[in-house]
């Protein structure tokens, strides 16, 4: 618990200072943007993940319930005869519920990925963009079906576009879009797959992935900035 806190400090403390000075102009780097919106996604989710691991403690912690001390004592029944005993065959055991040890682990196991997607945060904002992929690849591979699946495979493709890699990044970008198409990134994902487009020349396909950004994502923020691109390229 104390290394998660840990970690969300840390967390809002890089976002706290990679915020401008009021006096000084903002800059144009979206980059900085989205980093600053990631790191509000893993806050929250680190929160989900506090109070996960408080609920599971205090089940671990419980145990059996006591039995009531002013219960009537009764009498034992009797034991039948071996002449007029029936006998009956065990039934199979249950098959055993998810322990909260066992439920406990998984959710420490998701801070670790927490941990470990925040640590690829703060290299991709220091431009270690290597040591990020690493990282986002590391998250991804240990579980494509966590909560945090969608954002690092987001980020992976992020990674590759900054590096003017726009094969690679249309790739990842694809791969959000189809695999985790109701997740928070998909949005996003589906309109940096059109910038990526705009970047190798087919403005085509980069105003029709705009549309679609618009078209299945119409209340997000990433449709109302495929909207300012059309007017952008439409030409």
């Amino acid at each position: 618990m104390r290394r998660l806190a840990a970690a969300a400090g840390l967390a809002l403390a890089l976002g706290c200072a990679s915020q401008p000075d009021a006096a000084a102009p903002k800059p144009a780097d979206v980059r900085t943007s989205e980093l600053q919106t990631s790191m509000t996604e893993l806050l929250e989710r680190l929160d989900v993940m506090n109070e996960r691991l408080a609920r599971l403690e205090e089940a671990s912690e419980g145990g059996s319930p006591a039995p009531a001390t002013g219960a009537r004592a009764t009498s034992p029944a009797p034991v039948p005869s071996p002449s007029t005993a029936r006998v009956i065959s065990p039934e199979p055991a249950p098959a055993a519920a998810s322990t909260p040890a066992v439920a406990a682990s998984r959710a420490l196991r998701g801070a670790e990925l927490a941990e470990m997607y925040r640590a690829a945060i703060v290299h991709f904002g220091s431009n270690r963009v290597a040591e990020a992929r690493a990282g986002f690849q590391r998250v991804f591979d240990a579980d494509p079906s966590s909560d945090l699946a969608d954002n690092a495979l987001f980020w992976l493709g992020e990674t590759y576009y900054a590096s003017g890699d726009f094969a690679n990044a249309i790739s990842h970008y694809r791969r959000v879009s189809q695999q985790y198409g109701d997740q928070n990134k998909a949005p996003d994902a589906v309109f940096k797959l059109a910038l990526a487009y705009a970047k190798t020349g087919d403005l085509a396909l980069a105003r029709q992935t705009l549309q679609e950004v618009i078209t299945r994502y119409p209340y997000s923020t990433s449709a109302a900035s495929a909207k300012a691109e059309l007017e952008r390229i439409k030409y």
